[in-house]
This record gives C-alpha cells, structure tokens and sequence, in this order.
C-alpha cells in the first residue's frame, strides 16, 4: 500500500470515498447557499429594475419640460412680434391725419382691436401701469419727473406699454415715475442761495 500512496496512484476504494466525501460536501454547502444567494440575486435585479424604471420616468419628465420650454420659447419669439405690430398699429391710430378719411381710420382701429382680441385668446395681457406704483419686475423707468403734488414712485405716463404671457413678462412697460420733492425744501434752498 504504501508504494501506491507514494506513486500518487489512489486505490479504486480511495477514489470512490473523496467523490462521496466531495459530493457530500458540495451538496452540503450549496443548499444552505442555494436560497440565500437566489433571494440576494432576485433583490439585486429587483433594485436594477426599480432604478431603470425610474430613470426612464425621470427621462420622461426631463423631456416633457424641454418639450415645454421649446413651446414657450417659440410663443414668446412669435408674441413678440405681434406685439411690435400692435405698437405700429396704436401708433398708426394716434396719428392719424387729419385728411384721412373715417373708413380708413375705423378699418386700422379694427384691425389693431381683432389683433388685441386674438393676443388675449392667447393668454397676453396688458401691464396696467398709469396711476400705480412703481414696480421694476413690470416697469423700466425711462425718466424720473420731480413732482411735488404727487407721491414718490408713482407712474405719470406710459411711454411703451408692457405685456405679460399669463404670468410671465414678455416686455416691461417703459414709464416716467414721479420723483417726489418737497416745495418747502426748494423754498429754502433758494432763499439760502439768494442770501449768499
């Protein structure tokens, strides 16, 4: 026997023993194994199936609002510009002159009202600026005019009107503002410089 042990040559009996002792071990290890790892494999698709799930709702969502903002760009470029026409329009009608005749005058004040009626179907609205106060979110201020009668940040005219798209400013409205100074103090200084 100990000739076969040291050629490496294992006896038939030996050999059927480790492949039961293997087999038994194999067996042994992988069936508490087996559950684990299946639960372990079925979570770590699971969380790899969530995470594409949600990254193609995150997809969606970021392409919607680029979808969206594509839009409003678009309405905003094609407002502005009818907007311009509305200008040239009130313009037109503020200067009319005086050899004109009244169709060609009503048809232009026609055209400016079904142009301003189609703006409102689409969400544009005029700034109400004259009277109020000064807000720089809704008004550029073009001059400041000093007005002792009237309070400060007022607004006396209005030089360009503004327009909103529902909520969101396409154009400021460009505005004079009263400066508010007190006639006492203007008293004073030129009694002061006339003293001098």
């Amino acid at each position: 026997m100990k000739e076969k042990e040291i050629s490496g040559d294992p006896t038939p009996e030996s050999d059927d023993q480790e492949s039961n002792n293997l087999g038994s071990e194999e067996y042994s290890s992988d069936a508490p194994e087996t559950p684990v790892d299946l639960n372990e494999e079925i979570d770590h698709y699971k969380l790899i199936a969530q995470r594409a799930q949600a990254d193609l709702v995150n997809y969606r969502n970021r392409a919607n609002q680029e979808m969206e903002e594509a839009k409003r760009a678009v309405q905003f470029g094609v407002i502005s510009r009818f907007i311009s026409i509305v200008d040239d329009l009130e313009r037109a009608v503020e200067n009319v002159p005086e050899e004109a005749q009244i169709e060609w005058t009503e048809g232009v004040e026609l055209v400016l009202r079904n142009l301003e009626k189609a703006l409102e179907l689409e969400g544009v609205s005029q700034i109400e600026s004259l009277g109020k106060s000064f807000d720089p979110r809704e008004h550029e201020a073009l001059l400041y005019e000093e007005n002792s009668d009237i309070e400060d940040g007022l607004i006396l005219n209005v030089i360009q009107q503004g327009y909103r798209l529902n909520e969101r400013i396409i154009r400021p409205a460009r505005v004079i503002v009263s400066k508010f100074t007190e006639q006492e103090n203007q008293e004073d200084q030129l009694s002061k410089q006339e003293d001098k």
